[in-house]
């Protein structure tokens, strides 16, 4: 296992090769994400240090490779408005 406590412990080292085999700006972005659970683009780029527009396009990388799913929820701290919230799908790192 890797990388301490929380929600890092489901990493293998059969998903981290996965994850070594992404180019370097979506290795951060995903390891971010990993480390943050179920987020928005806003949260992973707190995280990353990256702009958020950015962020947002790693992540539909992502998505787009069918490692990050995304979908919409309603939160009561965005006053009832949907945000898009980003989660790693563990089964597709696997190999």
């Amino acid at each position: 296992m890797w990388w301490g406590q929380g929600n890092l412990e489901v990493v293998s080292s059969k998903r981290l090769y996965r994850v070594l085999e992404l180019p370097k700006q979506l290795q951060v972005s995903i390891l971010a994400l990993l480390k943050l659970g179920s987020s928005s683009a806003t949260d992973v780029s707190a995280v990353t240090g990256k702009a958020r527009a950015l962020e947002s396009s790693y992540l539909n990388q992502l998505v787009t490779l069918k490692l990050v799913c995304k979908e919409p929820r309603v939160t009561p701290l965005h006053r009832g408005k949907s945000i898009v919230v980003f989660s790693v799908v563990l089964e597709a790192l696997d190999w």
